[in-house]
C-alpha cells in the first residue's frame, strides 16, 4: 500500500471509534482524574448512563471509565489499593468539637436567670451554629436554605409557647422549649458523624460496584440507616432533655434539617430549599391564625409542617445520593 493512502483509513478508523471519542469530549475530567471510579463518577455527573455505555460497547459507566483510564495519557496515574482507603470513618475530633459548642451553650440557658445573659447566650448559640454549618460533614453552598434554617430553629425555641399564648390557652413563656431546642442543637454532633459515615462509605462503595445500579442498591441501605440512626439519636436526646414532654414536633425538626443538609451539601440545594422554605411559611401561617382561637396544639404545627417536608424530600434525598457523583471528592 502507497504510504499516504493509509492515513485516510486511519482517521477514519479514529472517528468511527465511539470511545475516542468520548476522550475528546471529556478530556479535562481525564486530565484531572487518579483513578476509574473518580472517571465513573464524573460521566455519571455529566448524564452518561449505563445505557450510553452499552452504546459504546461498554458493560456499563464504571466498565466505560476504565476503558477510559486505560487509553487516557500516561501523566493520568492510578491510585494504588482504591480511592478513600485511608479515609476514617469517624468524624474529626476538631470538627465534633465545632458541632458540639452550639449544643453545650443551649444547654446551660435555662441556668440563666438574667434577661441580659440569656440574650447574649441565645446569640452565642446562633453564631458558633452558623459557624459549625460553614465547613465540615454538614456544610452546605451559599445560597442554600440557611436563613429558612434558622426560621425554624426560631420557631421551636419560640413558635409553641407563642401559638399557646395568642390562642389565650397560657401564657408566653420563653424558657420552657429551651430543653428541646438544647436537643436538637445538641443533635448536630450525631448528625455530622453520620453525614461523615455516610461520605466515607458511599465513596469506598465506588471501588467494588460494577453499574451504576449496583452502587445505587449499595448506598441506599446506608442513607436509611443514617437516617434512622440520627432518629434514634434525636429521640434519645430529647427523652433525656424533655422527660415526658413532646417529641414529635422537635423530633421532625431534626430530621428535616439533617435531610435538607445532606442533599444540599451534596449539590441538590432547590429540593432542601423548597423544603425548608415551605415548613417555614406554614408555621408562619399557624401564628397568623392562632388569634382566631383554633385548637392547635404548641407542638402540633411543627411536627405537622416539618414532618411532610422531610417526606417531601425523602425522594429526591434517596434519588440523589445514591448516585456517585454527589460524593465525589
Amino acid at each position: 500500500m502507497p504510504e499516504g493512502q493509509g492515513a485516510p483509513a486511519l482517521r477514519r478508523q479514529a472517528a468511527g471509534d465511539p470511545v475516542r471519542q468520548m476522550m475528546r469530549a471529556h478530556g479535562e475530567l481525564l486530565a484531572g482524574a487518579v483513578d476509574e471510579w473518580e472517571i465513573a463518577a464524573g460521566l455519571e455527573a455529566r448524564g452518561v448512563t449505563d445505557g450510553d455505555a452499552r452504546r459504546l460497547r461498554q458493560p456499563d459507566v464504571f466498565g466505560l471509565a476504565a476503558e477510559l483510564l486505560a487509553r487516557a495519557p500516561r501523566t493520568v496515574a492510578r491510585l494504588d489499593g482504591g480511592p478513600n482507603r485511608t479515609e476514617r470513618a469517624l468524624l474529626p475530633r476538631r470538627t465534633g468539637l465545632r458541632h458540639a459548642l452550639p449544643g453545650a451553650a443551649a444547654a446551660v440557658f435555662p441556668a440563666l436567670r438574667s434577661p441580659v445573659l440569656g440574650a447574649g447566650l441565645a446569640v452565642f448559640v446562633a453564631v458558633t451554629a452558623w459557624a459549625a454549618l460553614r465547613k465540615g460533614p454538614l456544610a452546605v453552598p451559599r445560597g442554600g436554605g440557611a436563613p429558612w434554617a434558622y426560621a425554624l430553629l426560631a420557631y421551636a425555641l419560640y413558635g409553641p409557647q407563642a401559638v399557646t399564648a395568642l390562642s389565650g390557652r397560657g401564657p408566653f413563656d420563653p424558657a420552657a422549649q429551651v430543653p428541646s431546642f438544647a436537643a436538637l442543637t445538641l443533635g448536630l454532633v450525631p448528625a455530622a458523624c453520620w453525614a461523615h459515615w455516610l461520605a466515607v462509605r458511599s465513596r469506598a462503595q465506588l471501588a467494588p460496584s460494577h453499574s451504576l445500579a449496583d452502587y445505587a442498591d449499595a448506598v441506599r441501605p446506608r442513607l436509611a440507616v443514617a437516617l434512622a440512626g440520627h432518629a434514634a439519636a434525636l429521640a434519645a436526646l430529647l427523652a433525656l432533655l424533655t422527660p415526658g414532654g413532646p417529641l414529635a414536633g422537635p423530633a421532625a425538626l431534626g430530621l428535616l434539617l439533617f435531610a435538607a443538609r445532606l442533599l444540599s451539601g451534596h449539590g441538590e440545594p432547590l429540593p432542601a430549599l423548597a423544603a425548608l422554605r415551605g415548613a417555614a411559611l406554614a408555621e408562619t401561617c399557624t401564628l397568623a391564625v392562632a388569634p382566631l382561637g383554633l385548637p392547635l396544639p404548641g407542638t402540633a404545627p411543627e411536627a405537622l409542617a416539618c414532618g411532610a417536608a422531610f417526606l417531601f424530600l425523602l425522594p429526591p434525598t434517596f434519588r440523589a445520593l445514591s448516585r456517585p457523583a454527589p460524593h465525589h471528592p
